[in-house]
């Protein structure tokens, strides 16, 4: 008995393995220059730019597609610091095929606090993208 418990425990263990995926070289993400940074209104109507600091990537093969999760630093640079306010966000990652069409989309809309007293808000933010093969990756924010 004990030894077929062992033999059911190693094969569970060695059928894990088959569930691992490979690790990918992700394509590059391209961020048109009109979306890298902008000027917005914060709620208290005062200008706030937001801009990306950094972007990491790490991707995993998924048959003929790349799953790339992406992290995205979000900047938020203000003169106005007497008061917390609110900014809103709009961060948009979209991969196209070979033909330049769209093939998937993730994004996320939020309010970036600003708190008082802060000058520059930092916020790292993650989304995920299926790539098709030879396909690109575009970045941008409003």
């Amino acid at each position: 008995m004990i030894k077929f418990i062992i033999i059911c425990f190693f094969l569970i263990l060695n059928s894990c393995s088959s569930f691992k995926k490979d690790v990918a070289n992700c394509p590059k993400v391209i961020t048109p220059k009109k979306a890298a940074e902008v000027l917005v209104r914060s709620e208290n109507n005062s200008v706030v730019y937001i801009g990306f600091r950094g972007v990491k990537t790490y991707c995993i093969k998924d048959n003929d597609n790349i799953e790339m999760e992406i992290s995205v630093n979000v900047r938020a640079i203000r003169k106005e610091t007497k008061s917390e306010d609110f900014v809103p966000v709009n961060i948009s990652v979209v991969s196209t095929d070979m033909n330049n069409k769209e093939y998937d989309r993730d994004g996320l809309k939020y309010s970036q606090f600003l708190l008082k007293g802060n000058k520059i808000v930092d916020r790292v933010t993650t989304l995920d993208i299926k790539i098709p093969k030879g396909g690109q990756v575009f970045l941008g924010i409003r």
